[in-house]
């Protein structure tokens, strides 16, 4: 009993090893960000959802439609139910990524906070969803690369073969977990940053993105459809992304610099002369 709950354990956590490695990051982030407390508490709230979430699409199809994941991952793995645990333990970081993200992205690089609360939450909010439109499918040719056969959907599906509930599900799910962070960090005030690279939350943002893009860099590799479109979706909306992210914080910056007036420079020419 010992040894298979060793062996089960070290194929969680050691063979999904990108699990282990962003639970790390989340760990060590959220613990800054929120306390040990509320992190431990979040993540808990973040397994079970996410726990209740799996089963209850495996067994009835609520709320991300119906499918099941590899049955010949009993043994090599711990489940939680019919899910394999490193699933749900995968919506502690996915949505805490997302919202520290958002958080940084609505505030720019010079403040902790953004104006409107709504502005975070919404950006959150769509970087979660975004996350998923790459990760879900790519982990569908799972048995084409390291992460090995996941899960298979019943029906057919308009996003590479994800239906549009599992989508529409996810959301509602994401739109849960993202509320109780925001619950817990509402208190957090607006403080002044240096810049970006001074900015608390920049670990969070670079993970967001490596979580992202190295699937979706896994997907060109492999090649073939649908591989290609998939990791080509990602750079179709990434790029415009950060152009527009760009254009913003430069917007912001210029806003920071405080405007000289012609009287002030006149008056400074005046005292220089007499000096």
């Amino acid at each position: 009993m010992l040894e298979d709950l060793l062996r089960e354990g070290a194929g969680t956590f050691i063979g999904r090893w990108y699990v282990t490695l962003f639970g790390v990051v989340f760990v060590w982030c959220a613990v800054r960000d929120l306390g040990w407390r509320r992190t431990a508490l979040y993540a808990l709230i973040a397994l079970t959802v996410g726990g209740l979430a799996e089963n209850g699409s495996v067994h009835l199809g609520v709320p991300y439609t119906r499918y099941a994941f590899n049955s010949d991952l009993r043994g090599d793995e711990l489940f939680l139910g019919d899910v394999p645990l490193m699933v749900p333990l995968s919506y502690t970081f996915m949505a805490y990524f997302a919202f520290s993200s958002g958080r940084l992205l609505a505030s720019g690089p010079w403040r902790t906070r953004a104006s409107r609360p709504w502005h975070e939450w919404l950006l959150a909010l769509i970087l979660a969803v975004w996350a998923l439109w790459i990760l879900d499918p790519v982990s569908r040719l799972g048995h084409r690369f390291y992460l090995g056969e996941l899960f298979r959907y019943d029906g057919p599906g308009f996003w590479f073969g994800l239906p549009l509930g599992s989508q529409l599900g996810f959301t509602a799910t994401a739109a849960v977990l993202l509320g109780t962070l925001f619950a817990m960090g509402r208190a957090e005030p607006p403080r002044p940053v240096d810049g970006l690279l001074h900015h608390p939350r920049l670990p969070a943002l670079l993970t967001y993105n490596a979580q992202v893009a190295h699937l979706a860099i896994v997907a060109l590799v492999i090649g073939g459809i649908p591989a290609d479109t998939i990791g080509g979706s990602y750079f179709l909306m990434a790029i415009p992304a950060a152009a527009v992210t760009a254009v913003l914080w430069s917007h912001l910056r210029t806003e920071r610099v405080p405007t000289r007036s012609p009287r002030a420079d006149a008056r400074r020419e005046r005292e220089r002369a007499r000096g």
